[in-house]
């Protein structure tokens, strides 16, 4: 007999039909399972496996080239490229912005606006930014923490400008910051910048940054799911620019520089060599410190220079314009002499000033009638009052503008400004703009406006470096060379060296008519002239010859206000026969030129003439207490 557990038909039987609808069920509820993971892989986390999809691959890591360092004449570095660690950040690794930014700023003090407009920038798109320059140990411990949550953070070797110097020269040098997006939509800087290159923006560093910025590497490297490194696969070095060799020589710069700071006042100075227009030294005052841009200069920092109301950032020499006083005078003589209103032996009216438009302008002496040279010697105001009526407005105009007047230099620093020399449009602009109810005859050109502009008033407006490519010409007889800075662009395995392109041009004047001018500039400085106290007596024979000037900035005679004084000029060139240096200075409000502006001039003369001899500086003093300054300028490398 079958025992019942083993019947077919018994109690303990198992239904097979429960058997397959078991199964059937368990096969649909894993499907079910599958879709629903497989919709939440697909749809709900789509962009979050695409993302660590792209992420678990290579990437290229730019690496900046280094800049060409900038030289002087002598060798010695004024700008150079070091490297420094920063602080990059990978827009492409952070899971959540805010608390990056929160991170940034509670542990390395990056301000939230400044992290939030790098990370939207352009350049995020491309590479990691920089958030924060010159890092310290204990940030990069810090990184080493937090690094492995927040894969975004990144320390790179980085080149950060550097500038020895300081505010020295920095109107000459310039500085760098990153790249702006308008620049980037300009056709110069979009043939070869990317978003977040580190570009020139004022001075040599701008005008010669293509040849100063190189070509930038790379290196591809393999990340991790969480954009975390895991190897480096290839390394393409950055080739460095060009260094850059300019015809400065630092040790007149700092003697210009020093005489500056010793005044106390706003100027400028300039020497250049009148044979081949090389800027031997420019200085502008107040500066700036170009590290603190090439570090990524804070807003409060950049506010205290482009707030200030003495203008740091301007380049007195060749963006800004002023009366040129006397100065000027020189310009009238050779303007005459070629519209052939002028010769050397005539003889022209002091009288002690003129009538003129109903009044009387008067000159501060009474010099008779001399002829050119004594005039230029005495400054006789008289004796340029009536050759200004003389010469007429078109031909001051035609020929100041053959002089540079009004007209670019060609001098290869950016935003240079043409300045203005007198024309009746622009007299008409000016009286439109000061008297908008002025008559058709208040605007007409005047004899009085002539007499006027015969001395450097009645909208003559030169930059200080046009006057001193003028001097320079008179020095060298009528030869102008082009005011420039660059001496060489030294050669690499991809670019070949440059040069500056002098283009000379010719004033042509009889040999006797520059001579009186010489003669006048001789006897301004070395014949009981207006600058007799800055006489050089040296026992080479080198003899400085120069022009004052000062130049009314208001109506009043007297005035204690210091924003009120006249500015101060002095334009000169050494030696008289065979000249090979000129110099201009201009300090605001320095009052009387051949007191304020002379010496300057004469300082760094004799700076040059001991360098030039192979002997040690001398101690400068401060022209207000007489004291020698704290430090001696050293004064080293071969003489010019």
């Amino acid at each position: 007999m079958t025992p019942s557990y083993l019947s077919p038909s018994g109690p303990q039987s198992f239904n097979p039909r429960i058997r397959l609808l078991i199964i059937q069920a368990l096969i649909v509820i894993a499907f079910i399972t599958l879709g629903l993971r497989f919709w939440n892989m697909q749809v709900v986390q789509h962009e979050s496996y695409v993302k660590q999809a792209e992420n678990n691959r290579e990437r290229k890591i730019p690496i900046p080239a280094p800049r060409g360092n900038i030289l002087d004449r002598n060798g010695k570095v004024l700008v150079d490229s070091r490297p420094t660690f920063s602080l990059m950040v990978n827009k492409e690794d952070i899971r959540s912005e805010s608390e990056t930014l929160q991170l940034l700023a509670d542990q390395f003090g990056v301000l939230p606006e400044f992290a939030r407009q790098q990370l939207h920038s352009s350049a995020s798109k491309t590479r990691p930014v920089e958030v924060k320059a010159n890092i310290t140990d204990e940030d990069r411990a810090k990184i080493a923490v937090i690094g492995f949550e927040h894969p975004e953070f990144l320390i790179e070797l980085q080149p950060q400008r550097k500038y020895p110097y300081a505010e020295i020269a920095c109107h000459v040098l310039g500085y760098v910051t990153e790249i702006s997006e308008a620049q980037l939509k300009k056709p110069e800087f979009a043939a070869y910048c990317q978003p977040g290159d580190k570009i020139g923006q004022a001075g040599l560093e701008k005008n010669y940054n293509k040849i100063l910025m190189g070509k930038e590497g790379y290196r591809r490297i393999i990340v991790d799911s969480r954009g975390r490194f895991v190897r480096e696969i290839e390394r393409v070095p950055p080739i460095p620019g060009q260094d850059v060799v300019t015809t400065l020589d630092m040790d007149l710069q700092m003697v210009a520089e020093e005489q500056l700071n010793n005044r106390g006042l706003d100027g400028t100075i300039g020497l250049m060599d009148p044979r081949n227009g090389e800027m031997l030294a420019l200085a502008s005052r107040p500066g700036y410190d170009p590290n603190l841009f090439a570090a990524g200069i804070s807003k409060q920092d950049y506010a205290k220079y482009a707030l200030n109301e003495h203008k740091p950032l301007r380049n007195r020499a060749i963006q800004d314009v002023y009366p040129p006083g006397s100065t000027w005078k020189l310009i009238m003589a050779m303007a005459a002499m070629k519209a052939g209103v002028l010769t050397p032996e005539d003889h022209i009216v002091c009288g002690g000033g003129i009538s003129v438009g109903g009044r009387h302008v008067r000159c501060m002496g009474n010099h008779g009638a001399p002829q050119l040279p004594l005039a230029i010697t005495k400054s006789c105001d008289g004796y340029f009052y009536r050759l200004g009526l003389k010469l007429g407005l078109d031909n001051l105009r035609r020929f100041g503008s053959e002089l540079g007047m009004g007209e670019y230099t060609g001098v290869d620093l950016p935003t240079e400004f043409k300045g203005y020399i007198p024309s009746l449009e622009l007299k008409i602009a000016t009286m439109r703009r000061m008297m908008p109810n002025a008559t058709p005859e208040q605007m007409k050109w005047t004899d009085a406006d002539s007499v006027y502009a015969s001395i450097g008033q009645a909208g003559v407006r030169p930059t200080p470096l046009q006057l001193l490519r003028a001097v320079a010409g008179i020095g060298m007889r009528g030869e102008f060379h082009t005011p420039h800075f660059l001496l060489e662009a030294r050669a690499t395995k991809d670019a070949p060296s440059k040069k500056f392109d002098d283009k000379i041009y010719r004033f042509e004047l009889p040999g006797k008519d520059w001579d009186a001018i010489i003669e006048g500039m001789w006897g301004a400085v070395n014949s009981s002239g207006t600058a007799a106290a800055s006489a050089i007596h040296d026992e080479s024979g080198f003899e400085m010859c120069g022009k004052t000037g000062t130049a009314q900035v208001v109506s009043q005679i007297h005035t204690t206000r210091l924003q009120d004084r006249d500015h101060s000029w002095f334009v000169a060139f050494g030696g008289r026969e065979k000249p090979e240096i000129a110099g201009i200075s201009l300090v605001e409000h320095g009052g009387f030129g051949g007191k304020a502006s002379a010496p300057n001039i004469k300082a760094v003369f004799e700076a040059y003439l001991r360098k030039k001899k192979g002997l040690p500086a001398m101690v400068a003093t401060d022209p207000k207490t007489g004291k020698a300054p704290k430090t001696e300028i050293a004064i080293t490398g071969p003489a010019h």
